[in-house]
């Protein structure tokens, strides 16, 4: 009995011809759904980001409904209320810090394990692809904590303004919280991801990010207290939290306060462009090793 060999015929595709640099577009997505999969990974911090703007704007509200009758105690209500959004941001800056446990540190690390970036990279995808997607997809869950909760807060302080002269007094709280947000935004999705790309072993460099953020970082402020406010600067939660108190111009006499603007900037920017720097030069050795085909 002979066999017989019955072609099937091709068909060329006939779908939608993205550009090519849209590509990131749907690695960011995928990482979007990703994490919103189970509730530990991103739900978890996403609900205590609700909790901190809850009990803050509650606190605003209820202090500027009180300002009124308390007569010679209505500065230390308005202080409160004053005060309520830049220690909320303190809050939310470890909420950032929970997301880049469950999913930034971990994100590179997982795709060199498991070899996907044969994947990747066997459909066209460049390496700017991948470190952008990837980015912009954890950058994407992270604004949702770090960036819109203190936006919202904001919005509140300046709505419950009991004139049109103070109200515009506040509006530079929008920007003061744009400022911020995006700065512990770019932190946490960043240098997390830097760690995975540096590592490249899931639980070692998320155990890694984890020491250099609590005890490195508590190590080199001990080390500023003792020395020098810039070496100070270099943790990372610190020079976040002297960006918000130089910003409202808060002195709450703590170390914190006494680190040098220019220095807490200058930190938080060489955390980040250090970190997209090694994700880009690992992404791009793989892929100049001969992982994928793309050319």
């Amino acid at each position: 009995m002979s066999s017989t060999i019955h072609d099937l015929g091709y068909k060329r595709y006939v779908g939608t011809r993205r550009d090519p640099a849209t590509r990131w577009r749907v690695i960011a997505r995928q990482q979007i759904a990703h994490g919103w999969k189970t509730w530990w990974r991103f739900k978890a911090p996403l609900g205590m980001a609700v909790i901190i703007t809850c009990i803050a704007g509650g606190m605003m509200v209820f202090a500027s409904d009180q300002r009124t009758r308390l007569g010679a105690a209505q500065a230390i209500v308005m202080k409160l209320v004053d005060t309520a959004l830049p220690e909320a941001l303190l809050w939310y800056f470890r909420a950032g810090f929970v997301v880049s446990l469950t999913i930034g540190a971990s994100m590179v690390a997982s795709d060199m394990q498991s070899g996907a970036f044969t994947f990747y990279f066997a459909r066209s995808v460049k390496p700017w692809h991948y470190v952008f997607g990837k980015l912009a997809g954890l950058g994407a869950l992270l604004a949702l904590i770090t960036l819109a909760g203190p936006l919202v807060l904001a919005g509140m302080r300046i709505g419950i303004a009991n004139s049109t002269d103070e109200l515009l007094l506040l509006v530079p709280l929008l920007g003061k919280a744009l400022v911020v947000g995006i700065a512990a935004t770019l932190v946490y999705a960043a240098v997390p991801l830097g760690f995975s790309a540096l590592i490249g072993q899931r639980r070692q460099s998320l155990a890694i990010w984890a020491a250099y953020y609590l005890i490195f970082g508590s190590m080199v402020y001990a080390l500023g207290s003792a020395t020098s406010p810039w070496i100070a600067a270099l943790d990372l939660p610190h020079a976040l939290q002297a960006v918000t108190y130089h910003l409202w111009e808060i002195d709450f006499r703590t170390r914190e306060a006494s680190i040098p603007l220019g220095a807490a900037i200058g930190s938080l920017v060489g955390h980040v462009a250090l970190a997209i720097g090694i994700v880009m030069y690992k992404v791009r050795a793989a892929h100049l090793s001969g992982i994928g085909g793309e050319s």
